[in-house]
């Protein structure tokens, strides 16, 4: 057999990057695997990035990786605006569901407000939970 070592390595590496390709290659192999990924940006009059979202529809969902606003711009429609933005993207996608995740700390009541419902939940051993939320566009 051949001999193999492990190494760790801090951090995201050219390996890392190479082993999800293998992974994406392995997947379009068996499935339709065509992932489309797209980045919604919010931007001041100067340009400074304030807020957005970054994810991909697979499979016909749209699986929401980030989202953030700024403080200042919570609480006055731009989460809802943000959150409508990614979903009309995905409907030009043709997705016909979205899915993101949230911390017990972050914002799931924002999410539910919108239509999302919780369909798996994480508990973790610092005593937080992290809820998976879909619904459909």
């Amino acid at each position: 057999m051949t001999e193999l070592t492990f190494n760790v390595i801090d951090g995201q590496t050219d390996g890392l990057y190479e082993i999800d390709q293998r992974l994406v290659a392995f997947n379009r192999e068996r499935s339709d695997w065509n992932s489309r990924y797209f980045t919604v940006e919010i931007r001041d009059a100067d340009g400074k990035l304030r807020g957005g979202a970054g994810a991909r529809v697979n499979l016909g969902i749209v699986e929401v990786s980030t989202i953030w606003l700024d403080n200042d711009l919570r609480g006055n429609g731009w989460g809802r605006r943000l959150v409508e933005t990614v979903v009309e993207k995905g409907r030009d996608l043709q997705a016909g569901k979205i899915m993101l995740d949230t911390y017990d700390f972050q914002a799931r009541a924002f999410y539910e407000a919108l239509g999302f419902s919780v369909f798996g939940t994480l508990d973790y051993p610092s005593g937080n939970s992290r809820f998976y939320l879909s619904r459909d566009i």
